[in-house]
């Protein structure tokens, strides 16, 4: 049993902790909607078709005045609560401060971290420092970022010690960028390129005129919208070999703010 919880404690940390280049990118740019309609709250439904099973997954998600997720409930597909994800922001409702999430889980009960997010002068983030619930600091995260805001170098560290370094060099014209990973020896240990927008479409891309790709070389979607051009049905496929596997499906309900 103490192998397992031990084993479990590992897998938990590396899901819940890792932080990288891609995620530093994206930071608060997500945008759950085409429309500046305010929303009080969303359900989404997801069912994931694995090759060798379903997953379903249900999340509740709370919004603030900005369109801003404050709180997202994660359920199972037995509707056992298992994530709580909490955000904090500034005084301007679009700057995230801090995010705590919360787990519950079989053998480990409830648990919970708190990743703490500071800026540069220019507001661009440059550093994650993230503690578990006793307020010790499980690892610190820094990220040096070029002259148009992206970052190009970010590492990893648990205590005074290098987990692990990211770099990445930046094509603007084809939207890419290339990643290199570097073990706690600055080994290179892998590289691996990805859009640097990922929403951006490439040439060759069908484009709906909500402005989403609803067919590429490697994947199709179909979207259903609302009367606010909000989606509220996902069905996601992939290309293999000319034929189209559904890899998911998703539905949200949206409540709008009166």
């Amino acid at each position: 049993m103490r192998q397992i919880l031990l084993i479990t404690l590992v897998l938990l940390n590396y899901s819940t902790y890792s932080q990288s280049i891609m995620t530093a990118l994206n930071f608060g740019k997500k945008n759950d909607f085409h429309s500046d309609k305010l929303v009080t709250e969303t359900e989404t439904k997801t069912t994931f078709y694995n090759s060798k099973s379903i997953e379903k997954m249900r999340y509740v998600s709370n919004y603030n005045n900005h369109n801003k997720v404050t709180i997202e409930n994660r359920y199972d597909d037995n509707d056992n609560l298992k994530q709580r994800l909490t955000r904090i922001y500034d005084s301007t409702g679009v700057r995230s401060l801090a995010r705590k999430l919360e787990n519950w889980h079989p053998l480990l009960g409830h648990f919970f971290e708190i990743s703490y997010h500071s800026y540069d002068s220019n507001g661009i983030l440059n550093s994650i420092i993230e503690k578990d619930q006793s307020g010790s600091i499980i690892r610190h995260t820094n990220i040096i970022n070029n002259e148009k805001g992206y970052p190009i170098e970010l590492t990893i560290f648990v205590g005074n010690q290098m987990e692990g370094k990211e770099t990445a060099d930046y094509n603007y014209e084809k939207n890419e960028v290339t990643i290199n990973y570097f073990n706690k020896k600055n080994e290179l240990i892998n590289s691996e390129t990805a859009k640097i927008e990922s929403t951006k479409n490439q040439p060759g891309d069908k484009v709906n005129k909500f402005g989403d790709v609803v067919k590429s070389a490697k994947y199709e979607m179909e979207i259903e919208y609302d009367k606010f051009g909000n989606w509220v049905k996902q069905i996601y496929s992939t290309l293999t070999n000319g034929l189209l596997v559904k890899k998911s499906e998703s539905t949200r309900k949206i409540k709008y703010r009166k």
